[in-house]
């Protein structure tokens, strides 16, 4: 497939996933979403299953991921809001929430990488499909053992709310933290669902396009360096629960956009600098990925926490299934020797918003809602 064929099949993953999230997460402010989670969990594992066994074209393949990014769309931000009903400490409960879910990534990859050394694609990729099958029994014990009565304190209702319904500049003011730190999200996944989708193929590019023997190595770094930045999130969530969501996003967000602008300008250059680039960039796109989302339900009213999500996952993983398509088309387009170079640096040229809008975030007196009065 072309570089823009193999974007398109990415970004259905997405598409799938922003389908089914803007109508599950809105349920979970009124069903249980554990439910939600379970049937997230059946429809992945089908989807991967049959996609090793029927995907023969870029087409079917597409339709495949979509509904592989349905059912994930029914998991991660449902189990998200799950967690982020912690009081106490919940940037380290969302980051370990979301480094359980990259070391799985991270496992798919490894797992990947050595099976398709001795089988063909198809082949290698069923055997991590069927593995995954594990998180259906899970997703039931989830529904049947575990208590999920546990709700966020609501809060009161004003009596102003019985009266006329605020002007759009009142609206627009009230949620103005929130339209930021979604933002925020946004940016932040241009960057790293660009990086994430491109890297192994980089690094295929980098030690020796069409080998095989180079995309299995590709995808053994891939994994080596997400693994890298799973325990990350998990480091970062507790950071930011000491020093503020505000700082701690800021600093890591600014390492991730220099290593964007550096990352693609490496090719020619030693392998072993390469991959400590690539892993300082692996840890950095990704770290502040619980403390955006904490900071989002902290600055949101518990009530309405469900739809917020929504929009978050709308805007966040629209901006992510563009990112890879334009990606792909700047190395079509480019010269091949600036190719790398321009399409990683595109991905610096959005995140850079990204300290810029926490600036403005932190100008604000409601930052006071963040890790208890923190930032």
């Amino acid at each position: 497939m072309r570089p823009s064929q193999s974007g398109t099949v990415m970004a259905f993953f997405q598409v799938g996933y922003i389908l089914t999230a803007i109508i599950a997460l809105p349920l979970t402010d009124r069903l249980d979403a554990r439910r939600i989670v379970m049937c997230g969990a059946l429809l992945t594992v089908a989807s991967h299953i049959l996609f090793a066994l029927v995907a023969k074209d870029p087409m079917s393949a597409s339709v495949l991921r979509g509904l592989a990014g349905a059912g994930i769309g029914c998991i991660y931000m449902p189990g998200l809001r799950i967690v982020s009903r912690v009081d106490n400490l919940r940037g380290r409960a969302v980051g370990f929430y979301v480094s359980f879910y990259l070391f799985g990534t991270a496992f798919s990859f490894l797992a990947t990488g050595v099976l398709v050394s001795y089988y063909t694609w198809q082949q290698s990729y069923l055997t991590v499909a069927l593995f995954s099958a594990l998180s259906v029994p899970v997703a039931l014990y989830l529904i049947m053992r575990i208590d999920d009565t546990t709700m966020l304190p609501r809060r009161q209702k004003q009596t102003s709310e019985t009266g006329p319904r605020p002007g759009w500049r009142v609206r627009y003011r009230q949620n103005l933290p929130v339209i930021l730190m979604i933002s925020v999200y946004v940016v932040h996944m241009w960057e790293f669902y660009g990086m994430r989708s491109w890297i192994s193929p980089y690094l295929a590019h980098v030690l020796g396009e069409g080998s095989g023997a180079a995309t299995s190595l590709a995808a053994t770094i891939t994994s080596f360096l997400i693994m890298l930045s799973a325990s990350a999130t998990f480091l970062a969530g507790s950071i930011s629960d000491r020093y503020g969501r505000l700082l701690t996003a800021s600093m890591i967000m600014l390492t991730s956009v220099v290593c964007s602008f550096a990352f693609g300008w490496l090719i020619g250059s030693p392998l072993w600098l390469i991959i400590i680039v690539g892993a300082i960039y692996s840890i950095m796109v990704v770290a502040d990925t619980p403390i955006v989302s904490t900071g989002i339900t902290e600055l949101s009213d518990p009530e309405r926490l469900g739809r917020i999500m929504a929009w978050q996952t709308f805007l966040g993983y629209t901006a992510a299934s563009i990112a890879p398509i334009t990606f792909g088309l700047i190395l079509e387009h480019a010269q091949p020797n600036l190719a790398w170079g321009f399409a990683f640096s595109s991905l610096g040229l959005v995140a850079i918003f990204g300290p810029l809008l926490l600036m403005l975030l932190a100008r604000l007196p409601e930052k006071a809602s963040l890790c208890n009065g923190r930032g």
